[in-house]
């Protein structure tokens, strides 16, 4: 049995907050949103997230800056980067921070969104079944 996943949605544009929320609550997620960084920080630190959706560009706090705050706290966590702003350096340095993967805004279909959190998903339904297997 897995525990119930967790995800958080950090973004400063409220529609796209309450667009994935929606959208991943249809998917069955318990989904959590933070529109600040430093919410985000707060959150994290009170309670469990399997994955993490975070912009990049944002007030108080980049994505990266934000990204690398997470993985010291959880390194297990699955932090997925979204951007409208993307350059290969950006991109490289997310996964070299520990960003599991990477979205580019507007996205084509919210749908998109989706599939890539049930990747990470199994990612860490993987992880847990190899875990159980140490312990056995």
């Amino acid at each position: 049995m897995y525990p119930e996943l967790r995800v958080l949605i950090v973004d400063d544009e409220e529609e796209i907050l309450i667009a994935l929320a929606q959208l991943l609550r249809l998917d069955g997620y318990n989904v959590h949103t933070a529109s600040s960084p430093i919410t985000a920080l707060e959150m994290i630190k009170g309670t469990k997230y399997h994955i993490i959706l975070s912009d990049i560009v944002m007030p108080e706090m980049n994505g990266l800056e934000l990204l690398t705050q997470i993985k010291e706290y959880d390194p297990l966590a699955q932090v997925i980067m979204m951007t409208g702003y993307s350059t290969m350096e950006i991109t490289m340095l997310s996964l070299e921070k520990g960003a599991s993967d990477y979205i580019l805004k507007p996205f084509k279909e919210f749908k998109d969104v989706s599939k890539i959190v049930k990747l990470n998903e199994e990612k860490l339904k993987r992880w847990w079944e190899s875990m159980r297997g140490n312990f056995k």
